[in-house]
């Protein structure tokens, strides 16, 4: 693998995770075939307790069967989110009895040499930034 998107997030996100996972998928898909596989999508999950390795790779085999997931003690995702400026935070209770876990949302580029070279907000996110940076990550 050449390059890696990298995005913290989790499977049980009411809005946000999916559809940046979804973007990330359809970028990479939307680069000429011999790019696509230059590039590796990952998640780690900011919600390790109810995104089970097993939860993790069916999830995201239906979004991307390229997407890694990772998962490990909270306090360790955490740490490692801090070290990239991702600010993850422990779910918070909902009436519903469920949670949501707060964390930041921007997809980090990394390239071959493994160090991030492009970080995408996600708001205002569109496809074709990400398809058009993904190749010159490549590249």
């Amino acid at each position: 693998t050449k390059a890696i998107a990298l995005f913290f997030g989790y499977l049980n996100c009411p809005d946000v995770c999916p559809g940046i996972m979804a973007d990330m998928a359809t970028a990479r898909r939307r680069l000429p075939e011999d790019l696509a596989d230059d590039i590796t999508p990952i998640v780690i999950t900011t919600d390790p307790a109810r995104d089970t390795p097993e939860a993790l790779k069916d999830y995201l085999a239906r979004v991307d069967d390229k997407f890694i997931g990772l998962t490990g003690d909270l306090g360790d995702i955490m740490e490692i989110g801090a070290a990239l400026n991702v600010h993850i935070e422990q779910g918070k209770q909902l009436p519903s009895g469920g949670y949501e876990v707060d964390h930041s949302t921007q997809i980090m580029g990394i390239g071959e040499d493994r160090k991030v070279q492009v970080i995408w907000t996600t708001l205002g996110l569109e496809i074709s930034h990400l398809r058009e940076d993904y190749s010159r990550l490549v590249s």
